[in-house]
């Protein structure tokens, strides 16, 4: 029973049971083969049949025990890590009841669950899936620190019973277009299914922290199997064309080793920035994206800093006297090289980008010994082609006010290369997205 007075969070879309069930009823259907140590579902509401469907998949399994883990997106905890102690949750199935653990050590501050979403999206299907099952609810800020996590995810371990469900409620590419949120989920795939917990927080995610909560607590517990059930995008879900969507995955972990998916990604650009490469690219959420260091990416960095983080490596072109760059990550290699340097095919486990300067018949040559051709002094845009291999001549000229480009995003698996393209205008003040050729790249898909 609770005692005191308890923070009531007021029902999502009150006095809509008829909506409610309705969404149920045309869940969608999985089916796990084995018991699921932990998860990850997204906090977006635009997946209600979906997430009613995850739900109703988890619950089969009968766990004892919820912990629902998210991140504390507003900063209301009293410090990094908070949970709920004496609150409920108004939905049309019932209220649902936090349970505190006391013995996890992490500090309760009641008041920010009123407003935290990454919690209470999910409050009505467990209600309504899990009816009276005993629920923990974590927040996570940004950038809390690794020892911090490290020691959660043991106590976790240490206290939670063999059957218990921790599941991260986690969405994925945040503020960016449909083709490229959907390159930047291909990198946290790869770290997901490799359970390569040191490169999550390099990852275009929501809540790397409390994906790193479940996928280390599934690791202590012996369940390192990642499976993906689904992808999905919110352009996928509205009619409107938008530039910021979200997306989501969802994973479960499972008793077994790691699976991995290996692949590599790189962002290409058009000449003309002054800028050379970077790996690593990460966002702070207060950051001063006005000045940034590099001004000429001011208008195409975005909300949050997000369109070049993700991949393994930005390639805007050599540093001086430099001719190759090196990157490894997820057991493959990527390999930028002057194509003068470039005599023979490229090896197993890499991806080679040859950079040609000002002679077609050169890139031409060189293309069946590398799989993308990326041009420089080749002038004007000129659109890529692709098939097996890309050819890039030209991306654009960043120099060059009201001209156009691309800034393209290659993943290399070992089954092959695929292309993400972004169209750009370089306006007097650098390159922006070209919002106009995007909505025409993204047509509405109907309902």
């Amino acid at each position: 029973m609770l005692s005191g007075c308890a923070t009531t969070v007021p029902t999502l879309y009150p006095n809509d049971r008829v909506m409610w069930d309705g969404i149920f009823r045309r869940a969608d259907t999985f089916h796990f083969p084995e018991r699921p140590v932990a998860a990850v579902a997204p906090h977006h509401l635009v997946d209600a049949h979906e997430l009613a469907g995850f739900w109703n998949e988890l619950a089969r399994f009968k766990p004892s025990v919820v912990v629902l883990i998210g991140p504390d997106h507003y900063y209301r905890g009293d410090g990094p890590l908070s949970t709920a102690g004496n609150v409920r949750w108004k939905t049309e199935y019932g209220l649902l009841e936090a349970k505190p653990l006391p013995e996890l050590g992490v500090p309760i501050s009641d008041a920010l669950f009123n407003a935290e979403h990454s919690i209470h999206t999910h409050s009505t299907f467990i209600t309504r899936t899990l009816p009276g099952v005993p629920f923990t609810a974590i927040t996570v800020q940004w950038a809390t620190p690794r020892a911090q996590l490290e020691a959660l995810a043991q106590k976790l371990a240490a206290t939670l019973p063999p059957d218990a469900l921790v599941v991260a409620s986690v969405d994925f590419s945040h503020y960016q277009p449909e083709p490229w949120a959907t390159f930047h989920d291909a990198s946290a795939f790869s770290t997901v299914s490799g359970f390569d917990l040191d490169s999550l927080f390099l990852r275009e995610v929501d809540s790397p922290e409390s994906l790193f909560l479940a996928m280390r607590f599934a690791q202590l517990r012996g369940a390192e199997t990642s499976t993906r059930w689904l992808h999905t995008n919110s352009q996928r879900r509205r009619s409107p064309f938008v530039s910021d969507s979200t997306s989501h995955q969802y994973f479960t972990f499972t008793k077994g080793p790691v699976a991995r998916k290996p692949s590599i990604s790189v962002v290409l650009t058009g000449e003309g920035s002054g800028l050379t490469h970077h790996a690593g690219w990460t966002w702070q959420p207060n950051k001063d994206l006005g000045a940034p260091s590099a001004p000429i990416l001011a208008k195409l960095r975005g909300q949050e800093d997000r369109f070049f983080m993700g991949p393994e490596l930005t390639f805007f072109d050599f540093a001086p006297g430099e001719r190759e760059v090196r990157v490894k990550a997820n057991g493959l290699e990527l390999i930028i090289r002057d194509a003068e340097l470039i005599n023979a095919p490229p090896e197993p486990n890499t991806c080679v980008v040859a950079v040609v300067r000002g002679d077609e018949a050169k890139a031409l040559a060189v293309l069946s010994k590398a799989h993308v051709v990326l041009g420089r002094g080749f002038g004007a845009f000129r659109e890529p082609e692709w098939d097996a291999r890309v050819l890039a001549l030209s991306l654009g000229d960043w120099r060059t006010p009201n001209s156009r480009g691309e800034v393209i995003g290659v993943t290399c698996t070992p089954e092959g290369v695929r292309l993400a393209r972004v169209p750009i205008v370089i306006g007097a003040e650098g390159p922006a997205l070209d919002l106009d050729a995007l909505r025409v790249q993204l047509r509405p898909v109907e309902e």
